[in-house]
């Protein structure tokens, strides 16, 4: 009998040609899905498109700092924010560099920080959004706005702004009506969470002094090496891709990734590309990153683990998770890790292309179209019913929930009991910190130990709602806890009858309901107004 892998492997060499051909039946979906397909395939030559764009946008980012602008805020969500949120914390920050902060959180206390930290005559505000109806990024433009015309008035707060967005959408428009200081218009042919090396990544990147060269020549370089079938063993996206869907077809569907420094914020942007792509039709590869893997960790034969290889030796714990040891251990005790090499941070940008070969790749292999998303798409939905809901009646309908010092009995039950999920995802309605970071890591790693499964992810709302949000509610079926506190302060939203507070709230409640339409186990866990505290407290009893 054929094994699998040799079954995937005859397979490669046709799929890697199909890919570069841009087949929109490659992947056997529904018919009507093929003129979507046909129009996703630009990020195949994005990085060589990019390339003639470099001086351009070294000179923007040149006019930005000769107007006194200090420092940029990205006001995205998803495909629009989480590559320059990886760029910004793995390139090294150039010679008169604008750094650049990601605001893709809807908690009000968040987006009351970055009000207070971000003056619009020291600031310029990248508003990205592919379709420019994106509610977080409309949400965050007009309060910006507001606050920049408070500064400014009306004729002179366009300077403070500019957008990233497709040809034709709301958010081109309002950037010609309010005399943005620039418009970056994408490719249409790119979906957002393969946007990495175009505007959408390209632009902050260009403000924080990157070397934009480097960057696109890497992945110029990876985008020559996956075009390679003879011999196919020399591609390394094809090669990724097939470990993806070898180890998927063996049941190892849990794919761990190893990010050493300078690259530990990646995985969070091959979570999205991963989850949303493949976690669908109560299947995929569920994405693990962030992990701290060690000697005590309980590790189940449904993982699979990737490694990037920076070539640096072993990492001290005290600086970070030990993830080139743990590699070398874990490949000891026969679990397999595919390694992937680097040398220097602009090799990022042969990352993000390798990856998203990959990922197309082992969607071919596993008969899954990565390039639509439907549950996020009724989530959102959903989450516009609570809102107009609300704006009716003045009352959000906010499901039970149970408070942090009554929840561990609740987890332990759904945990352990007949119906115990394959995975369990932590969803964190919090305004993201290092202190709910780490007592978040708490909270994992006392969900992995005190009973199987042990893979447990991490997500902020609404940011994941964009990323593994779509396998939460298509793909593989888990646990989903929602994190949920209460704002000692909101923030108003201007243009609409409500503030963030009600939005977030709003949020979880329309992804509760796509999670109870999808029949989810779903927990609902009330922290109060010291979320930190109640978390490590909820850790510790279970």
């Amino acid at each position: 009998m054929t094994s699998p892998d040799t079954e995937l492997s005859s397979r490669l060499g046709a799929v890697v040609a199909s890919i570069w051909n841009r087949d929109p039946k490659l992947f056997g979906a529904d018919p009507t899905l093929e003129p979507l397909i046909a129009n996703r395939y630009g990020w195949l030559d994005i990085a060589t498109r990019m390339q003639t764009q470099v001086s351009s946008l070294q000179n923007f980012a040149a006019s930005v700092r000769s107007s006194g602008r200090k420092q940029g805020l990205l006001l995205g969500m998803g495909g629009s924010s989480l590559a320059a949120d990886v760029m910004r914390h793995t390139l090294p920050l150039g010679q008169n560099a604008v750094p650049v902060t990601v605001l893709d959180s809807t908690h009000p206390e968040a987006v009351r920080a970055l009000l207070a930290s971000h003056d619009p005559s020291s600031s310029i505000y990248l508003v990205a959004s592919k379709s420019g109806t994106t509610t977080e990024p409309l949400c965050f433009q007009q309060t910006f706005w507001a606050h920049a015309v408070r500064r400014f008035g009306e004729t002179k707060a366009g300077e403070s702004f500019v957008a990233i967005t497709d040809s034709g959408s709301k958010l081109a428009a309002d950037a010609a009506m309010r005399g943005y200081r620039r418009a970056f218009i994408n490719p249409e042919d790119i979906g957002g969470r393969y946007s990495a090396l175009s505007y959408f990544g390209l632009v902050p990147a260009a403000l924080m002094g990157a070397n934009l060269e480097a960057l696109l020549g890497s992945a110029a370089d990876a985008m020559a090496k996956c075009q390679t079938t003879i011999p196919i063993d020399q591609n390394p996206g094809a090669q990724l891709g097939l470990a993806m869907a070898a180890n998927t077809r063996a049941g190892r569907n849990k794919l761990t990734l190893l990010c050493p420094r300078p690259f530990e914020r990646f995985g969070v942007w091959v979570e999205q590309l991963i989850a949303e792509s493949l976690g669908k039709h109560g299947g995929g590869i569920l994405p693990i990153e962030g992990e701290q893997i060690t000697a005590g960790t309980r590790l189940g034969n449904d993982r699979f683990f990737v490694a990037i290889d920076t070539g640096t030796g072993p990492i001290n714990r005290q600086q970070g998770p030990a993830h080139e040891i743990s590699a070398d251990e874990l490949e000891a005790a026969g679990l397999p890790v595919f390694r992937m090499a680097v040398r220097k941070p602009e090799d990022l940008g042969s990352l993000f292309f390798i990856w998203e070969f990959a990922t197309t790749v082992a969607g071919a292999l596993l008969g899954i179209e990565p390039f639509d998303q439907p549950n996020v798409e009724l989530s959102k939905v959903l989450t516009r019913k609570v809102l107009d809901s609300y704006l009716k009646s003045g009352m959000l309908e906010v499901p039970p929930a149970v408070l942090a010092s009554e929840a561990a009995d609740t987890l332990r039950d759904q945990l352990t009991g007949n119906h115990r999920p394959d995975y369990v995802a932590i969803q964190a309605y919090l305004n993201p910190s290092a202190s709910i970071d780490r007592a978040l890591e708490r909270l994992r790693l006392a969900v992995a130990t005190s009973a199987w499964p042990s893979a447990v992810t991490i997500g902020y709302g609404p940011r994941f709602l964009h990323s593994t949000g779509q396998l939460h509610k298509g793909g593989i079926a888990g646990l989903s806890i929602q994190l949920l506190d209460q704002p000692v302060h909101d923030v108003a939203i201007p243009g609409v009858n409500y503030g963030f507070s009600a939005l977030i709230t709003a949020q979880s409640i329309g992804d509760f309901q796509a999670l109870s339409w999808a029949d989810r186990q779903i927990a609902r866990i009330d922290l109060g107004t010291d979320p930190a505290v109640a978390i490590r407290s909820l850790a510790d009893a279970l």
